[in-house]
């Protein structure tokens, strides 16, 4: 059985796909290819290029946005998006998408022609710099002809770049699903964040199109910014996790439907 893994966007959220990784490996569900869009791209790179769950979940212990922010305000953003390449850098080196233990594709968005670009060449830093500078926070960045921003300003929830890669079961994990937030944001950056999710929260839904299982950590109390809690990010994405599959035997195909009507029967609708 071939497994395809799409692991979304969602700025500090994204720390939970760690726990999802951490129960596919308890289950020995190893992916076979993987999709990973803004926050997705760095759990996705570190994990393809041979970083183990012990070592994602130290890493997502000390990290925090302090590591990543150096306001300068530069011309074309709050945030100079370099400082996250050199982060990126610090744990993969200069790799390229050849040298990785585990197939990766990554998305990001022209802002010259508005289209998605997919990215499965070349090195692996610039392309996960490119899939999380967030528009108007982190600036774009330069590849060959295109200037590049965040991938989920098109496809946050990157399933369909699993569809051709020769996967027998795409599981889809949307660390940005919950709605609405229980915390009001308290600065411009929150509020930044916030509004961008609204825009592309309408487009999750027709990536489940390409899904067999989806997991949707419930995360709706957590700021996007928030990094002060990692293991709450890890336990819940691992519990999504086992929610999601503790009782499913991989199939081919498995409707999406039948995930939908579970999720109903267990809601009481």
């Amino acid at each position: 059985m071939r497994i395809g893994l799409a692991l979304s966007g969602g700025a500090a959220r994204g720390i939970a796909h760690v726990g999802v990784l951490k129960y596919l490996e308890e289950r020995n569900l190893k992916p076979s290819c993987v999709a990973g869009t803004s926050a997705g791209s760095i759990v996705g790179s570190l994990y393809c290029s041979g970083t183990t769950v012990d070592q994602l979940v130290k890493i997502a212990s000390t990290m925090s946005w302090k590591d990543l922010i150096n306001i300068s305000f530069p011309k074309k953003g709050i945030i100079d998006s370099t400082r996250l390449l050199k982060i990126i850098k610090e744990h993969i080196g200069e790799i390229t998408f050849n040298d990785l233990d585990i197939p990766l594709v990554i998305n990001a968005v022209d802002l010259l022609s508005g289209e998605e670009i997919v990215i499965e060449k070349g090195p692996v830093a610039e392309a996960v710099q490119a899939s999380c500078a967030i528009p108007g926070i982190f600036t774009p960045v330069k590849r060959d002809k295109h200037l590049l921003v965040d991938g989920g300003l098109l496809e946050n929830v990157p399933a369909a770049h699993l569809k051709c890669r020769n996967v027998d079961h795409v599981i889809a994990v949307n660390v940005s699903a919950q709605w609405p937030l229980k915390k009001e944001p308290v600065n411009i950056f929150e509020i930044l964040i916030q509004s961008y999710d609204i825009v592309r929260r309408h487009r999750d839904m027709p990536a489940y199109e390409h899904t067999d299982t989806i997991i949707e950590p419930d995360l709706g109390d957590i700021a996007f910014h928030d990094t002060s809690n990692p293991g709450v990010l890890i336990d819940r994405g691992y519990d999504a996790a086992r929610e999601a599959l503790g009782e499913v035997t991989l199939v081919k195909k498995r409707s999406i439907f039948s995930f939908l009507s579970r999720k109903r029967e267990k809601a009481g609708t």
